[in-house]
């Protein structure tokens, strides 16, 4: 059955029977965490929570597909290893919720905005390697981009575990536009958008070729399809909710997209 915000909320820390492997540490010392499923060839990431406790919904998110996915292994393809992130950037949500891991809705804060930073104060998703500027904008907001490309703790860490083993699929959960966009940084990557095609097709979020609301410098899916690796954003349609019924459908059409052998 799919997770409604009421089930997340009464959910313990200890709830997912896959115990989380640290790959890193965030500006202020904080883990991140990878779930991993299955143990196939085909390595597909899906990370929630680049911009912390702003888009606490992604990772919630995150959360509640490392449980349908614990609960329903058969869903995993044979040839394919799911590895989830459920917070890219945890000082953010430690901001906003107060402590690190799981959480409930009810210990979001009301301001959420503050949490859309590291530690260092930097937007992460401005601090990747393509186009990037020391100040890039979030809306008509200007935010760091750090001192320089990967300047980092967390960059440095997901760029370099998403780049080795090689990586089939990376989506990255944002909130809120909503629609799904194709990494590309000086020009489209192919593979990507046909990842973008599946999940939003799958999902009924609407296909963005490029994200046009205000220049994006530093993103990190298109540095991402600038080193030869297939990534996509999705966008949520709201900042609370989790549009569980479309992203689940978009998850699974990707794992099977893989699993038929097209990519």
């Amino acid at each position: 059955s799919a997770p409604t915000l009421a089930v997340i909320a009464e959910a313990t820390p200890n709830s997912s029977a896959i115990v989380p492997q640290t790959i890193g540490f965030s500006a202020l010392g904080l883990p991140l965490e990878v779930y991993r499923l299955g143990n196939g060839s085909a390595r597909i990431v899906f990370v929630g929570g680049i911009h912390g406790g702003y888009e606490w919904n992604t990772v919630l998110l995150a959360y509640s597909v490392l449980d349908y996915l614990t609960a329903n292994p058969a869903s995993i393809p044979p040839n394919t290893t799911v590895e989830i992130v459920p917070a890219a950037n945890p000082d953010g949500v430690v901001e906003v919720v107060g402590h690190p891991g799981r959480f409930s809705v009810a210990e979001v804060a009301a301001d959420t905005r503050p949490g859309r930073f590291n530690g260092n104060g930097v937007d992460l998703n401005r601090n990747w390697d393509c186009h990037w500027t020391p100040v890039g904008l979030w809306g008509k907001t200007e935010v760091s981009g750090g001192a320089a490309p990967h300047s980092e703790p967390e960059t440095q860490v997901l760029s370099a575990f998403l780049r080795d083993p090689p990586v089939q699929a990376v989506i990255f959960w944002h909130s809120a536009v909503p629609g799904v966009f194709a990494g590309g940084c000086e020009e489209s990557f192919a593979p990507s958008t046909a990842l973008a095609q599946v999940y939003a097709a799958a999902s009924g979020y609407p296909y963005e070729s490029a994200f046009t609301s205000y220049i994006v410098t530093g993103d990190s899916v298109d540095w991402l399809a600038a080193q030869g690796v297939p990534a996509i954003e999705v966008e949520l349609r709201t900042h609370d909710e989790l549009d569980w019924e479309q992203n689940i459908a978009g998850v699974l059409a990707v794992m099977a997209d893989y699993s038929a052998g097209e990519r």
